[in-house]
């Protein structure tokens, strides 16, 4: 269960790990920050379609009712997929513009992001992985959201090491 969670989130949050490696067309200057937070406006954006999805799948988990919970997964799954692909040209800009430096502070400032610790307690919750384990539409939910992430080229090679690492 922690492997599929991990798979799934990883590449949805991982994400922006995954654009890291991503070509693009043209580049933007990291220097472009937002004054009052110091985020670039494209890192402000991804975080602002994580936090939603962050919050949305801890809602869906607090729903009891499986069914229910599949369907608010699905709807997240969709609209985090339809934000990733209005944002993937501008990440993959911004990303190719970067130092090593920058990307390395990026991933830093990442991995503290709030959105990433509800993930992460969501994907260690032992509730949350009965009912995915017992319950395979919602397990096939969830691999959706990996496989359409994967398909929009969020395909980090960082995820699947972790994987690894976890079995």
């Amino acid at each position: 269960m922690k492997k599929l969670l991990i798979g799934c989130i990883l590449s949805a949050g991982m994400g922006l790990g995954a654009a890291l490696q991503q070509p693009a067309v043209a580049a933007v200057s990291p220097t472009a920050l937002v004054a009052a937070s110091n985020t670039h406006p494209t890192e402000a954006k991804y975080d602002k379609i994580m936090e939603k999805y962050a919050n949305g799948l801890k809602a869906a988990f607090a729903e009891k009712d499986d069914k229910k919970t599949i369907a608010m997964v699905n709807k997240l799954n969709d609209e985090m997929i339809t934000s990733f692909e209005k944002i993937k040209p501008e990440l993959e800009r911004w990303i190719k513009g970067m130092s090593e430096k920058d990307k390395e502070g990026l991933e830093q400032r990442a991995g503290n992001k709030s959105y990433f610790k509800t993930i992460f307690e969501i994907m260690f919750d032992p509730e949350v992985g009965k009912r995915v384990e017992n319950n395979p539409a919602l397990k096939a939910a969830l691999e959706s959201s990996d496989k359409r992430m994967k398909a929009l080229g969020f395909d980090s090679d960082d995820s699947e090491e972790e994987e690894e690492d976890i079995d």
